[in-house]
């Protein structure tokens, strides 16, 4: 018997060392997991407050539980607690065990620009975070190289540093990972109009309707191309498409009456111009509203 049972304990250690796959967890990890899934399950019951407090007890309990401290980084976003937000995510980025998550960093990058879009951030330190949000972004790509929304806000923020060709190579990429996430497509045509190339901004989102027709903003991107080619009637074709898609887009609205002012159409070009100017909201230009007013004041004078 004394045999048998040096025998059992010289291979079991051994068993358990090789046996693929058998990790035992420690006693803390498996006690922060238990808070980390009550913290999630008060948070899909929108007891937001209730799960940051569990999030936060299982990372006492293991501080280095890297998802503890990435669903803490949502509840914090969610919260609008962007500063915390960013410090949770990097401390997932930092406690990350032997499987790297892409996903980190992505999330990590988008609180980045939260921070940087948010009001009163100085021109200087919104391009800082734009830039650093990008790094985050490639350390994504990095791990994930099939990651089009990394490449897809890449883009989006190349362009907002007035990198054109940076923005460019990232939409591009985006759309060749997956031409069905057509906000790529909508970015680089759109990108192309403001810089004065509508031709090339034409295709682009003509081939974007082609993959995907249901798309509001990829019509009145296509509406806004048009125009600027002077091919008002095709405009006015592609806006009622976006309108009929999302009926309450105000830049909808102004398009289709400026295509309209365009082809001499008075009523319907106040029309619209009007709903337009009723809808507008605080986010848009100045400039838009005004040449709404003028070119109503034009369309309603007597010739």
């Amino acid at each position: 018997m004394r045999r048998v049972s040096v025998a059992l304990a010289v291979v079991l250690p051994l068993l358990v060392a090789s046996t693929p796959g058998c990790k035992l967890t420690s006693r803390n990890r498996a006690q922060a997991i238990n808070r980390m899934n009550e913290g999630i399950r008060q948070e899909a019951k929108n007891n937001t407050s209730q799960a940051e407090k569990s999030l936060r007890e299982a990372i006492e309990i293991d501080p280095t539980y890297d998802k503890a401290h990435f669903h803490l980084g949502q509840i914090y976003r969610k919260q609008g607690k962007l500063v915390d937000a960013q410090k949770a995510f990097e401390a997932a980025i930092a406690n990350m065990s032997e499987e790297p998550k892409a996903n980190y960093h992505y999330q990590l990058g988008r609180v980045i620009v939260s921070q940087a879009d948010a009001p009163g951030v100085s021109q200087a330190d919104r391009e800082a975070k734009y830039k650093e949000a990008i790094g985050a972004f490639q350390k994504a790509i990095e791990l994930d190289t099939n990651h089009h929304r990394a490449y897809f806000h890449i883009g989006k923020l190349n362009e907002k540093l007035d990198q054109p060709v940076q923005a460019d190579e990232a939409f591009r990429k985006a759309i060749e990972i997956n031409a069905r996430f057509v906000d790529s497509f909508v970015e680089l045509g759109n990108m192309y109009i403001d810089y004065g190339h509508a031709n090339v901004g034409l295709a682009v989102l003509d081939a974007g309707v082609k993959v995907n027709d249901k798309n509001a903003a990829m019509w009145n991107g296509l509406g806004r191309a048009q125009s600027k080619l002077n091919q008002h009637e095709a405009a006015i074709e592609s806006f009622k498409k976006a309108k009929a898609i999302d009926p309450d887009r105000v830049d909808v609205l102004y398009g289709l009456g400026k295509s309209y002012a365009e082809l001499r159409m008075r009523s319907e070009a106040v029309e619209h111009l009007q709903a337009f100017l009723q809808r507008a909201g605080n986010d848009v230009p100045e400039h838009l509203k005004k040449d709404a007013n003028n070119t109503v004041a034009r369309m309603q004078d007597v010739i």
